[in-house]
């Protein structure tokens, strides 16, 4: 980030900076596996994290970065959302979500 070099996706997936390169053909396929696999998650939960990532990016120290996750850890496991998974993956079912 610091040079400013431009760089290829295979060198990016090289150094890690990427977990994976598709070809163009497998793009859409590969984003809507994505996009699938997220939505399998409480609603909450996914939204939590992205919120919380971006807090974060912001935050003036590790201290109130690691307090806004707390936060976001206790909200999410008051949710009832959890307690859902846990039950699910006993009875090796699907879980239901609370709504938003």
């Amino acid at each position: 980030m610091l040079t400013g070099r431009v760089f290829d996706a295979t060198e990016a997936a090289a150094i890690g900076l990427v977990l994976g390169v598709v070809e163009d053909s497998e793009l859409l396929d590969t984003a809507v596996a994505k996009a699938r696999e997220i939505a399998r998650n409480s609603p909450l939960a996914v939204w939590m994290t992205k919120e919380t990532m971006w807090q974060t990016v912001d935050a003036p120290s590790l201290r109130h970065a690691l307090d806004i996750e707390n936060r976001t850890q206790v909200m999410c496991t008051t949710s009832g959302d959890l307690a859902n998974s846990f039950a699910a993956f006993r009875d090796a079912g699907t879980p239901q979500w609370n709504p938003l």
